[in-house]
């Protein structure tokens, strides 16, 4: 009989200790499903509704913030996994809108810029960050205890290391080479894209971040160092500038209008039927019998802002045009067109204070400045896309009707366009786009489709601007600021990750069809005084 009571005695608190070991299973699963997977919640709903790059289905350092969990207190642990989420996404920002991390954070005010649903998605993002950090810092973790905390840690260590493992098996069968971790990005060469088309699990976005810092401060530190060389790079402002004989040339004739198109995300495609679609409309037989027509590349880097850099000054100087004083901005071409007598005006659709336009073109030397308030002010209507602003072709529309108006000096007019910002809408909201027909990529890919029909939207506007009857000759400079920023690894990689195209309109010199100033006395005359269109 004691023997049957000692075993039934045994059999109960096996029972009962059945029921807890349950119980701390369960808390241990939930524990390694949150950091393993709910936590990337944010970045899941960003990366398609924002367009950011995806770079790994997965975050690992999630994982490591769990192991760091099972030891520090909730509060410290729900605060890093914000840092962390934070920097999740301010890396897929940055590697997809080549912009470096100091960049990203400096420019945060463009979040209000936003279309109204982006900018509602932007919040919902944040409100759902700071949701998972309070439940990190209220998670159970103490009442994992002994041998169970090392299950939990064994299971998000063997999860990480599992991530890893298959990305660096893929990468090895797809480059023959052992991945690092400071080189993870995408190849530019796109034959290479194929590999980076598949699944890939892991991503390491304070390993990116850093990597991308590094480089941008060591890009910065070549600039500097290239500016006190007296070292220029190639810019399409100045493939326009000498066949016209702008600057430099013979000062006794009659000065040209200038255009400066920055064309918002006009890349090299790899197909040369989408290539020679886009600028087809300045090789149509009216349009050539009043300019010389040329076009080759320029070689870009960074953003929207580096391409302004790149085409008023001839320089690397990127970001650091929004700080630069007048005297480093004294050889950059509004100044030089300033001294020859024009009238220099910049346009684009969007607030003044993005990127702190309104004040660094001031320093750069424009005299007349308009942005979207001002353009509303004259009845020109607004575009959705990536930002809200005024549409590309009726900012073309108004410059024709600006430079048929005879003036006593010529204008310098630097257009920078804004509706082919990517993530761009599906479809464009254009009264009538170009078909994407021409080639089979373009007509599957709806995201495609509608950068081309928004690219080329602009080149037709332009096309037409240049045989409007206007008040003087006028050189056109049509060129792109980046490659288009897909998130799709495969458009991506449809594009040269280096080079940039570019048009030059050059009027032919005999042609005076164009000209109401070619008998006006006194053309050279400068205007006076500053101008603030808003």
């Amino acid at each position: 009989m004691g023997a049957i009571n000692r075993r039934q005695g045994g059999t109960k608190i096996s029972r009962l200790s059945g029921k807890w070991n349950r119980a701390d299973l369960v808390r241990c699963f939930i524990f390694v499903l949150f950091y393993a997977v709910i936590v990337n919640f944010p970045f899941w709903a960003a990366s398609p509704l924002l367009g950011l790059m995806r770079n790994g289905l997965f975050c690992v350092e999630y994982a490591g913030i769990g192991l760091l969990a099972l030891f520090v207190p909730g509060i410290v642990a729900g605060g890093l996994l914000v840092v962390v989420i934070a920097a999740d996404l301010i890396c897929g920002v940055s590697q997809t809108f080549y912009l470096s991390p100091s960049e990203c954070l400096r420019n945060a005010g463009s979040l209000f810029e936003f279309s109204r649903a982006r900018f509602l998605i932007v919040m919902a993002v944040v409100v759902l960050t700071l949701l998972l950090g309070t439940a990190a810092a209220f998670l159970p973790v103490a009442k994992l205890k002994g041998s169970y905390r090392l299950i939990a840690a064994a299971c998000l260590a063997a999860f990480a290391v599992f991530l890893v493992s298959v990305d660096s098996v893929t990468f090895v069968r797809g480059t023959g080479k052992v991945p690092n971790p400071f080189r993870l990005a995408l190849p530019s060469d796109s034959a290479k894209i194929s590999y980076f088309e598949r699944l890939w699990f892991a991503r390491l976005p304070m390993i990116r971040l850093l990597r991308n810092e590094i480089k941008s401060l060591d890009v910065s530190a070549k600039v500097f160092a290239a500016q006190e060389d007296g070292a220029f790079v190639q810019s399409a402002s100045s493939k326009g500038i000498h066949p016209a004989s702008l600057i430099g040339g013979d000062t006794g004739r009659e000065m040209p209008n200038l255009v400066l198109v920055l064309l918002e995300s006009w890349g090299i495609p790899s197909d040369t039927s989408i290539r020679g679609e886009l600028v087809k409309p300045y090789f149509q037989s009216s349009l050539l019998a009043h300019y010389e027509v040329s076009q080759g590349t320029v070689p870009f880097y960074g953003p929207t802002i580096a391409g302004e850099a790149r085409e008023l000054c001839s320089s690397h100087i990127g970001f650091h045009l929004l700080d630069a004083s007048r005297q480093e901005l004294q050889g950059c071409l509004p100044e030089r067109l300033l001294q020859l007598g024009y009238h220099t005006m910049v346009l684009h659709g969007m607030d003044g204070h993005m990127f702190d336009r309104s004040i660094w073109y001031n320093t750069i030397g424009f005299q007349e400045k308009w942005f979207r308030d001002g353009f509303r002010k004259q009845g020109l209507p607004d575009c959705v896309g990536a930002f809200t602003g005024t549409c590309d072709g009726a900012i073309a529309e108004w410059i024709g009707h600006r430079l048929a108006q005879p003036e006593a000096n010529p204008d310098f007019v630097y257009w920078v366009t804004l509706n082919s910002h990517l993530p761009v809408p599906t479809p464009p909201p254009l009264q009538a786009a170009d078909s994407c027909s021409i080639s089979p990529i373009l007509s599957q890919q709806s995201a495609f489709c509608s950068w081309y029909q928004l690219v080329a939207n602009v080149h037709h506007s332009v096309a037409q601007l240049a045989m409007a009857k206007l008040a003087r000759p006028t050189v056109f400079v049509i060129v792109g600021d980046h490659a288009p920023a897909f998130a799709n690894p495969r458009l991506r990689g449809q594009f040269s990750s280096e080079v940039v195209p570019y048009i030059v309109l050059v009027p032919h010199p005999d042609d005076k069809s164009a000209s109401s100033c070619a008998t006006t006395t006194g053309c050279r005359k400068p205007k006076a005084g500053h101008t603030e269109a808003n």
